[in-house]
């Protein structure tokens, strides 16, 4: 049987992952997935698992994401991209889906902050201009999801298809190198009204999913940093290396029930009340912290030697810190809300 053939979803995800891991330096120094990582990603349809009558959950999509980013931070991410803009492609009417999905594979990526502009949307739709940064996995997708904002009214979701704007290769980073998250830009491009969502319909009602989906590659970088330090130590050292190991590997663990736990809330209803959203918003941020945590912990106990570029953790080790500075990810900022929300203001 071909690998990408296997029985359970979680272990056509560890088999991208090892050969993620295999092409993480090439992946890194292209800019983007390296294409033979992008083929295994398609075969064994992970970006898929969100679409519309999928029979997978969200708990199972943020699973894999994690598995697959154990083996390469860059591949993890981008597939968390455009499997929850597949999800967000379902919110659009049918003729647009279908056009979207000729190819059932097709890729849809995203800059989701209102930052382009148009002076009215109306009945005609809206003719739009702009520049939008951090276009995860771009370079193959056939559509992006970009952030509109108008002289009155809300703002709204465009979706756009790759021969309406321009990437711009902006995208020189200390980590995630391998998401190729560029620029996108275009200028006077007029959107059909059924190529627009309000906000309201779109990014309101599943935020909470919009930003827990970003912990699974998050977590699947810790985890990798876990693995790596774990293969440097021997049972023979000191307590103070194995405590770092215990440390850092409870941090990932509780990380990674959060997300699920999040995710388990909402497989049940993917669009929460106010106060579920902010909790799990807090949640997420809480998870990347303890992330974060535990692989600057390992790094840092990893010695001079994790220095080196042929060594995998210090690339880990960047992935997940630039993973983490992702502004949804902050911790004042998403857990606020919350406070506010159980002291009654």
């Amino acid at each position: 049987m071909n690998e990408f053939q296997l029985p359970t979803l979680r272990a056509r995800a560890g088999a991208v992952s090892d050969i993620a891991r295999e092409y993480a330096v090439e992946t890194e120094k292209l800019g983007q997935l390296h294409p033979k990582v992008l083929q295994l990603i398609q075969e064994a349809g992970l970006p898929q698992l969100l679409k519309p009558n999928s029979t997978y959950t969200i708990r199972e999509f943020i699973d894999i994401c994690g598995i697959v980013a154990e083996g390469c931070m860059s591949a993890g991410w981008c597939n968390f991209v455009w499997g929850v803009h597949n999800y967000l492609i379902g919110l659009f009417p049918a003729e647009v889906q279908e056009e979207v999905w000729t190819n059932p594979r097709t890729l849809v990526s995203a800059s989701l902050g209102p930052v382009g502009h148009t002076d009215n949307i109306g009945e005609d739709g809206a003719v739009v201009s702009g520049r939008w940064r951090f276009a995860s996995g771009c370079d193959y997708a056939d559509w992006l999801l970009l952030g509109i904002k108008q002289d009155e009214g809300e703002p709204h979701l465009g979706l756009f298809h790759k021969s309406e704007y321009q990437l711009d290769d902006t995208w020189q980073v200390m980590g995630l190198r391998g998401t190729g998250s560029k620029d996108a830009v275009c200028e006077n491009v007029h959107l059909p009204p059924q190529r627009l969502i309000p906000f309201s319909a779109s990014m309101a009602p599943y935020g909470a999913l919009l930003i827990l989906v970003i912990a699974g590659p998050v977590i699947g970088g810790a985890q990798a940093a876990v693995n790596e330090y774990r293969k440097q130590i021997e049972i023979s050292q000191g307590q103070s290396v194995l405590l770092r190991l215990a440390e850092a590997s409870v941090e990932v663990d509780s990380a990674r029930t959060i997300a699920l736990t999040a995710a388990d809330i909402l497989d049940l209803n993917p669009s929460p009340d106010d106060f579920m959203t902010a909790r799990i918003l807090r949640d997420t941020a809480f998870a990347a912290r303890l992330c974060n945590q535990a692989t600057r912990r390992v790094f840092e106990a990893s010695g001079g030697s994790a220095l080196h570029e042929s060594q995998p953790i210090q690339r880990i080790f960047r992935d997940v810190t630039a993973g983490c500075a992702h502004a949804r990810l902050q911790w004042d900022l998403n857990v606020l809300p919350y406070a506010r929300i159980i002291i009654g203001d």
